[in-house]
């Protein structure tokens, strides 16, 4: 997966907390039960509160220099071809530049949602989680929310390979929540019901198709550049 070189990349997408405090926060998960939360966020993409992870109301209080960091580093292509988190920075554009083109398309509406960096702990409207949870998306502020660490653990510790392309189908599983929240799916998929054939299992499906979907469309970015294939 390679982006242009030369294609601008928009950091306002992004939201940078890594190394702030959060109010309140304290460790929910841990051992076997980490191991747990992670595979369900891998494999389902579902937030805290979802899992019943979440706690509390905290919100992270963005620190200057990490936010400053991304916007001076991740500028073109080149930094995505070559820094994970300008490479997330690049996907989310070329994902949310995708949904975007496609809801005016069928004459509708699309909201942008921010994907936040984090690290270790962090709040959202949902509650607060920890990396453990992995990425997720909260419909409460409508953002997604993301360990950059998690795509080490995966490869370190659970020997996932798919290299770069694996990290953006990751984050476009995410978005597939943000469109089916925007389109009301997400709210009736939470009917309480489980099991194979429940509507929270034909949700994570549907946000897999969308990944694919994008993933099929990803030839530019924002501005018309050659994009990640």
């Amino acid at each position: 997966m390679q982006f242009d070189d030369d294609a601008r990349l928009d950091t306002s997408e992004v939201q940078d907390v890594r190394g702030s405090r959060i109010p309140g926060g304290r460790a929910t998960v841990g051992g076997i039960a980490g191991l747990i939360t992670l595979l369900l966020g891998l494999f389902l993409g579902v937030g805290p509160d979802r899992l019943g992870l979440a706690e509390g109301t905290g919100q992270p209080v963005a620190t200057v220099s990490a936010l400053a960091q991304v916007q001076q580093s991740c500028r073109t292509g080149q930094d995505a071809n070559t820094k994970d988190d300008c490479r997330v920075v690049a996907v989310v554009n070329s994902v949310q530049d995708y949904w975007d083109q496609e809801f005016e398309r069928r004459s509708g509406t699309y909201t942008s949602s921010p994907t936040v960096f984090f690290g270790q702990r962090v709040g959202t409207a949902c509650g607060s989680a920890s990396t453990a949870v992995g990425p997720f998306y909260c419909p409460g502020d409508r953002k997604v929310s993301l360990d950059l660490g998690f795509f080490d653990e995966l490869r370190t510790t659970f020997g996932a390979s798919g290299g770069a392309f694996a990290q953006a189908y990751v984050v476009a599983h995410e978005y597939g929540h943000h469109v089916q929240d925007l389109m009301g799916t997400l709210s009736r998929s939470q009917d309480g019901r489980t099991g194979a054939d429940s509507n929270a299992v034909k949700a994570e499906l549907q946000a897999d198709c969308y990944a694919g979907v994008w993933a099929h469309h990803a030839t530019t970015t924002k501005d018309g550049s050659p994009g990640g294939r």
